[in-house]
């Protein structure tokens, strides 16, 4: 037989074992990594939709302090015109 045949034929025959070998090992490792990222993707999800309460107290919170600023501002513009006024 022809050594260039008989190494090519050994490649190929380790490269398919090598496919075979590979697929067989990386199934069950890619399974439970798409179970572990579907599982993470849901938490994470829930964990979005969970904040929509926190998120509209977080808005009501910053409503009142906005307010509580407009209402400080308008204080000190009036006692700055005060001590503007000149005494009679």
């Amino acid at each position: 037989m022809d050594p260039l045949l008989l190494g090519l034929t050994v490649v190929f025959w380790i490269v398919i074992a090598s496919i075979v070998g590979g697929v067989i090992l990386l199934r069950p490792v890619s399974k439970k990594l798409g179970t572990f990222l579907e599982e993470w993707t849901a938490i994470r999800r829930l964990e979005a939709e969970n904040r929509g309460p926190e998120i509209q107290m977080l808005a009501a919170r910053l409503e009142a302090l906005e307010a509580e600023q407009v209402r400080l501002l308008e204080s000190v513009a009036f006692h700055e015109k005060l001590a503007e006024k000149p005494e009679d």
